[in-house]
């Protein structure tokens, strides 16, 4: 088992890496009409999408979309820049028949901010077409770089000029000896 549903996968890898043209037809060819695609996490494009005129249209397509967003105009991904290929860093078939996939991506929010994402998909395959994709990946950068929403800091904060020493309080913990409690100091404050 998995060996027919890896060969699925990796054939529409193979296909997505293609041309633009290449990218919608392998969504065609490859998954099932009413598939599901869901991105954890709590982003503005994270959730189930269902079926796949959703996946293409208000998923995948919204990662571009910027200017029909509310808030910044810098949202979303360049179409100057677009995605580069995927890098597949491996595909593995798992006993119950789902696939793994390990990639990674290069593409640039309209912000200026690199969108180097890595990807770990699940992915269940049912009648030799992909039913289901469960995508974990790194989504405070799509925070950063599709919404322009500053997550970390973008550049490191200055050195610190406090020249004082750290100042460590009291601690105190207590064990047991004999059955009865005892308690010891664990750090002396700094003086």
């Amino acid at each position: 088992m998995g060996t027919n549903e890896k060969k699925v996968v990796q054939n529409w890898l193979a296909a997505v890496r293609g041309d633009s043209e290449g990218v919608g037809d392998a969504f065609t060819r490859y998954f099932h009409p009413d598939a599901t695609w869901t991105l954890i996490g709590s982003t503005p494009i994270s959730g189930t999408y269902k079926g796949l005129e959703s996946i293409q249209n208000d998923f995948l397509g919204a990662n571009f979309r910027g200017e029909e967003r509310e808030g910044p105009s810098v949202q979303g991904l360049s179409q100057e820049y677009g995605i580069k290929p995927l890098e597949v860093e491996d595909v593995l078939s798992l006993e119950d028949g789902r696939v793994v996939v390990f990639c990674r991506s290069d593409g640039m929010g309209r912000n200026g901010v690199p969108y180097k994402n890595q990807y770990c998909w699940i992915v269940t395959v049912r009648d030799d077409k992909i039913a289901a994709m469960l995508e974990f990946c790194d989504t405070a950068l799509i925070e950063q770089a599709q919404f322009d929403k500053m997550i970390v800091p973008r550049v490191p904060p200055p050195p610190s000029t406090n020249t004082d020493p750290p100042h460590f309080p009291r601690s105190w913990s207590t064990r047991r000896r004999g059955g009865e409690r005892e308690e010891e100091n664990l750090f002396h404050e700094n003086r």
